[in-house]
């Protein structure tokens, strides 16, 4: 029998909606899917999928230089035109406006649709904790949104809003699961179904220590970090 998990923290998430749905963006978005995985590693996400804004990773250095607009890619200047050649500087100038009430072509790139961070996880088939050959990374992360990036920056409430799939956290609290350890390689993570609620038995207790375990709630909206009750003595 597993021992107890005691609950070490509590954060808001939201995940995507409980049925599957064309979003205002033109993208489908559906529910995050339920199972067991293991967190891989976090950082800034670039991404195919979406490569308008977020093929440039978050944070990235922005110059114009004899009429044009660089950008600092993988390491080296590029032309942003051969990059994302959908974008222009008036799109940058307006987007900067929006969010951050400034109207001029922004130094850094703020508007990845993932944020400054995306942790990412994946299914741990032999449960050795370790990313082997043959298990593939979920289609869903962790991760910030620009707006709610803003919000944090200019200190204004961040409303989180519902995904595609991928779980939403507020910019500052995924830092916090980062620095506490919550979101490390091997820990392990768990999507509850959107019915589940958060049992009965979980007590708190901030003493309780690594091995930590992250379970989503979708249908309550919350994260809870678990961990193991110290030994006595410790």
């Amino acid at each position: 029998m597993a021992p107890p998990r005691f609950v070490v923290a509590t954060f808001d998430a939201v995940g995507g909606p409980a049925a599957l749905a064309k979003a205002d963006d033109g993208y489908y978005a559906g529910p995050t899917d339920a199972g067991t995985y293991r967190l891989l590693r976090c950082g800034k996400h670039s991404s195919p999928s979406y490569p308008v804004w977020s093929k440039i990773r978050w944070g990235s250095a922005i110059k114009e230089e004899g009429g044009v607009i660089k950008v600092m890619h993988d390491g080296k200047w590029q032309l942003l035109s051969k990059l994302v050649p959908a974008m222009t500087k008036k799109m940058l100038i307006d987007r900067n406006f929006e969010l951050y009430g400034k109207n001029t072509l922004p130094t850094e790139w703020r508007f990845n649709d993932f944020g400054h961070m995306t942790c990412y996880f994946y299914k741990d088939k032999n449960n050795n904790r370790k990313f082997d050959k043959g298990e593939t990374k979920s289609k869903e992360y962790f991760h910030t949104t620009p707006d709610d990036e803003a919000s944090a920056a200019q200190g204004k409430p961040v409303v989180l809003t519902e995904s595609h799939g991928c779980i939403h956290l507020k910019p500052n609290d995924i830092d916090d699961m980062i620095n506490k350890k919550y979101l490390v390689q091997g820990n392990k993570v768990v999507v509850h179904k959107y019915d589940e609620t958060i049992p009965k038995d979980w007590s708190d207790d901030a003493k309780a220590t690594a091995p930590f375990e992250v379970h989503f709630f979708p249908g309550v909206k919350k994260v809870l970090v678990t961990g193991a009750k110290p030994k006595p003595g410790k």
